[in-house]
């Protein structure tokens, strides 16, 4: 029983360690590559590229894309409820666009 809750506290803070590695590679990403931000005649600004507005469900691949990380990574972080809130239909486990959006904008350092 106690190896069981040295488990979890080792993956808790391995979570934790990701979560902040992946907060300082966005970081650095949003720093090194500027998106020019001019207004198009016509047209609105153009925007930093993010998900595709089509799907407001995503699959764990996608988002696991989107984040940099592996799709084990968000597997360990729903285990521990940590990063983006999620939807379980029946087996599928698929993520809002807005919901993973959220929570990337509440990362801190980003």
């Amino acid at each position: 029983m106690e190896l069981l809750r040295e488990l979890r506290v080792f993956a808790i803070k391995e979570a934790e360690m990701f979560n902040q590695l992946i907060g300082e590679l966005q970081h650095l990403n949003r720093t090194e590559t500027p998106v020019p931000n001019r207004a198009v005649k016509g047209r609105s600004a153009i925007k930093a590229p993010s998900l595709p507005r089509l799907s407001e469900m995503l699959r764990e691949h996608r988002v696991a894309d989107y984040l940099n990380v592996s799709v084990r990574t968000l597997q360990n972080w729903r285990m521990f409820s940590k990063g983006p809130k999620f939807v379980k239909i029946g087996r599928a486990v698929r993520y809002k666009r807005a919901d993973v959006e959220t929570w990337l904008d509440s990362c801190p350092g980003l």
